[in-house]
């Protein structure tokens, strides 16, 4: 009888040792808690303390470097993507006039040409009234980026510095040695987080850049590129900082082929003039370091421009066009701010202007009055329908005689601006015909010319076509007035396309 509680005495004995060790008392988990959490601390302090070390060691190993090892570099004109003029005057395609069935010979009455209804230029911008800045505590400035309010902190310093004269190695050397020792990282981080926060490209980026160094150096050009140098570096972008004369200049590293922008070559590597108001045209002799920064830089990357961080400011066109004897009139909403932004945009290659949307504004605005009609058409049709719409709604004009040099133009641009021509047709036409069809389009480029052609479900035999790798596309060509699916401007119909642009 007594067996029994004996062994459930001894079951409980071992019970309560088990728990006690695999479950520390309150105080002893507390103890064991806070020893481990100490020395974590530790661990990362200690990290933090290496990490600093190094950094210190490159900024003084740079600024070393800076203070010899220049040499002079060449500058290059800007590259130049479409060599051959384009046409002052475009062509107007007549539709053929079917014969009459009976053999009597008759007269053909001439057709008339298409209607082209030019619309009126864009209304004029008028910036909407800013609020005041929101009161901010010492050493805290904040800026408005295009609507956006950005806060960051700075170092006194940095307003105050200016550069001195005489040997000009020797001040870059002490400017990178005091913004090191000065308090830039929780700024760098400022900046960074706005960039991601506004979901901002590579250029927004730089941009925002800019705007930082020009409130803290207003008027002050020189100064202005060190700081843009200095917090463009530790961002870890890619660029080369020089001077010709008295003059402070910057070149940058780019990702794709910028054009009509001066440039140097540094190594293997290519940097140029994008932050030059001029584009660098004025940028004669450059004196640049050899050495490079010892962290890994790179690039600056435009695949695509972000259409979405601007706040918008709405700006109407009015547009008109005929389609199979009717008038069609539209009143069409664009972003006048996102404009001001991507008029800024170094010139790329045409990918960039093909894979950049509408601002959401234009979005909302264009595609649904546009598919009204397009709703209801089978795919040949809506293509038609596109293809006229950009043919008739936009008047035509080189960009030497709009603008006195070459420039491309996005979609939202295209908008804003009373021509177009005929790589900004392009871009446009490629945008409407993905967003309202959804056939694939590619970019043709041929000699003085940019046209598109699309791929279709069903090929007519009598179309104007072009095969890239191995797919057949239908020539749709927003530039020749009148012109309708499958017809090619006689001037290029028997020849392939020096280039094809692959859209995504």
């Amino acid at each position: 009888m007594e067996t029994a509680p004996k062994k459930f005495n001894e079951s409980f004995a071992v019970s309560i040792f088990l728990a006690a060790a695999l479950f520390p008392s309150p105080s002893i988990a507390a103890d064991d808690f806070e020893a481990y959490k100490k020395q974590q601390q530790q661990g990362t302090q200690k990290i933090k303390a290496e990490f600093q070390g190094y950094k210190e060691k490159q900024d003084r190993e740079f600024a070393g470097f800076l203070k010899g090892q220049w040499s002079e570099f060449d500058t290059f004109r800007g590259k130049v993507r479409i060599k051959e003029p384009k046409p002052r005057q475009i062509p107007v395609a007549v539709p053929t006039v079917p014969l009459s069935p009976t053999p009597a010979p008759i007269t053909p009455t001439p057709a008339p040409s298409p209607i082209v209804v030019a619309p009126p230029p864009p209304q004029p911008f008028i910036p909407p009234p800013q609020p005041e800045p929101a009161p901010v505590e010492a050493d805290v400035l904040e800026i408005m980026f295009y609507g956006n309010a950005v806060r960051f902190n700075f170092d006194p310093q940095w307003k105050n510095y200016r550069m001195p004269g005489g040997d000009k190695p020797e001040a870059m050397s002490a400017f990178w040695t005091m913004m090191s020792g000065s308090k830039y990282e929780a700024t760098v981080q400022a900046i960074g987080d706005a960039r991601r926060n506004l979901i901002m490209d590579d250029w927004g980026g730089v941009t925002l850049w800019r705007a930082v160094a020009q409130t803290l150096q207003p008027a002050r050009k020189s100064e202005q590129n060190l700081l843009l140098w200095y917090f463009l570096v530790k961002s870890g972008y890619d660029v080369r900082m020089g001077y010709g004369g008295n003059d402070v200049h910057l070149f940058v590293a780019m990702k794709q082929s910028v054009y009509s922008t001066k440039y140097i070559k540094v190594g293997d590597q290519t940097y140029y003039a994008v932050l030059a108001a001029d584009y660098g045209d004025s940028i004669h002799r450059f004196y640049t370091y050899e050495a490079s920064y010892p962290d890994r830089l790179k690039p600056l990357d435009v695949t695509s421009a972000s259409t979405v961080f601007a706040k918008a400011v709405p700006a109407q066109r009015a547009l008109s066009f005929e389609h199979q004897g009717k008038v069609i009139n539209l009143s069409v909403p664009y972003d006048h701010r996102l404009v001001e932004y991507l008029a800024s945009f170094p010139q790329s290659e045409f990918e960039l202007y093909f894979d950049t949307d509408g601002s959401p504004l234009l979005r909302n605005g264009l595609l649904p009055e546009l598919k009204k009609y397009t709703a209801t058409m089978g795919e040949k049709e809506a293509v038609g329908f596109l293809l006229a719409f950009v043919q008739k709604s936009f008047p035509y004009k080189t960009d030497n005689d709009q603008f006195g040099r070459e420039r491309y133009l996005f979609v939202e641009e295209s908008l804003h601006f009373p021509y177009i021509d005929c790589e900004d047709r392009s871009v446009l036409f490629a945008w409407l015909v993905h967003e309202l069809v959804g056939a694939k389009v590619i970019g043709l480029l041929y000699p003085g010319h940019m046209t598109t052609a699309v791929l279709l479900k069903h090929v007519k035999p009598e179309y104007s076509t072009v095969v890239y790798q191995g797919i057949q596309y239908v020539i749709a060509d927003p530039t020749y007035i009148g012109a309708s699916l499958g017809m090619a401007m006689p001037s290029y119909e028997r020849l392939y396309p020096s280039r094809v642009v692959a859209i995504q």
